[in-house]
């Protein structure tokens, strides 16, 4: 069996994590299948090394800007699956191909771009690419023959937009941090100018992330507990406006000081930054399953999230939640984890009682076991079409 892997809109995030992982545990429990990751030029360095029974290939079209990716994807990828003989076609995003001459299985990471109110915060270039964004995921979605999901959550959200019944469809989380690359905390500690308790948040930048709101929220408890620790926030700059009105509304605040943020960060000394955080804050309305979350709780993080999305059923009560809208909500909630002791104890033991629920080898065996599903029912339907038809004279 032969799986062609679609990977052209991967990049540094909660899905290229997971899709490093597929790869690895496919190659462990799966080495008599092949698969074919076909990917842009550019991403080369993005992805383990490629196992035994994995070829990787990259093209230079769709790494020339967004139409002509898409264009690649729609009508140029199918031709190359079908030349290559794979039996299915996994896309782990949004979208892709329209239509090829094996099974195709969409797994879906993003549901920003169903968000009017998130969209309408973003500039123009911005609106448009969400807009078409989603009418990409609906067209791929409605042409797979089996869709992904990475919780509940998502696939009843979906059930807006497509008839899920029409095709196989799973929740599958993400797994859990297997290997801890060891370092010295202190020295990582010290190499982000963290001294003492602090409160942590780690996220890429978006809006619909809320980084705002919870920044806000932070200051407002500040000002009925001046001994709160600092925020800290890692993560990359992925919106360069909203990062100066963040910066800009807490010059206007008092304790400006007491927020930091630390850009990127690599994943070990991510682990130290987990690991010793008096509180971890996590604010995102827009979540489908995040790989942030479980990596806080595998680390036993005391956390406080918001209430939205996917947050309650990844974490499943392994948290404070509070209404990222409400400052007043998010503001208590930040208080109570902190000079609260017992409370802070009680979540951290919560974190990595959870944290034992998820695993990359179940979710890569749940991936592949849907694989072979979608691929039965594609026989028994072409079994089917096949029969002649009884004539009634």
């Amino acid at each position: 069996m032969k799986i062609a892997i679609k990977v052209t809109h991967i990049t540094y995030g909660g899905g290229l994590a997971h899709l490093n992982k597929m790869i690895e545990w496919f190659a462990r429990i799966a080495p008599e299948r092949r698969f074919v990751v076909l990917g842009k030029s550019g991403q080369e360095k993005l992805f383990i090394e490629a196992p035994k029974n994995f070829e990787y290939r990259f093209f230079k079209a769709p790494s020339l800007n967004l139409f002509a990716q898409v264009f690649w994807e729609r009508y140029k990828l199918p031709g190359i699956v079908k030349e290559i003989g794979c039996d299915l076609l996994f896309e782990p995003g949004n979208y892709g191909a329209r239509s090829v001459h094996c099974p195709k299985v969409t797994l879906i990471h993003n549901i920003a771009p169903f968000d009017n109110q998130y969209i309408k915060e973003e500039n123009p270039y911005q609106k448009i690419r969400l807009k078409l964004l989603k009418r990409a995921t609906i067209s791929s979605m409605r042409s797979s023959q089996g869709v992904i999901y990475l919780s509940e959550y998502c696939r009843d959200f979906y059930s807006g937009y497509i008839d899920n019944s029409r095709q196989k469809t799973a929740a599958i989380f993400h797994g859990r941090p297997e290997f801890v690359e060891p370092v010295d905390d202190t020295d990582v500690l010290r190499k982000y100018g963290i001294q003492g308790e602090y409160i942590l948040s780690v996220s890429h930048i978006y809006r619909y992330k809320r980084i705002k709101e919870m920044v806000q929220s932070y200051l407002h408890a500040l000002g009925t507990n001046l001994d709160l620790p600092p925020l800290y926030i890692a993560g990359g700059n992925y919106d360069s406006e909203y990062v100066g009105q963040i910066k800009r509304m807490i010059r206007k605040q008092s304790g400006s000081d007491r927020v930091h943020f630390l850009g990127a960060v690599r994943e070990a000394d991510l682990g130290a930054l987990y690991r010793n955080c008096r509180a971890f804050l996590f604010s995102s309305v827009l979540e489908t399953c995040s790989v942030i979350l479980i990596e806080a709780m595998t680390h036993g993080c005391a956390m406080a999230c918001s209430n939205r999305g996917a947050i309650p059923e990844v974490t499943g009560g392994a948290a404070l939640y509070f209404d990222t809208d409400n400052i007043e909500d998010c503001a208590f909630k930040i208080r109570a984890i902190i000079e609260d002791e017992d409370l802070n104890l009680f979540l951290r033991e919560k974190s990595l009682r959870r944290s034992e629920f998820f695993s990359w080898k179940k979710t890569a065996k749940q991936t592949l076991d849907f694989f072979d599903g979608v691929l039965s029912a594609h026989s028994k339907d072409s079994l089917e079409a096949s029969k002649p038809q009884k004539v009634t004279v």
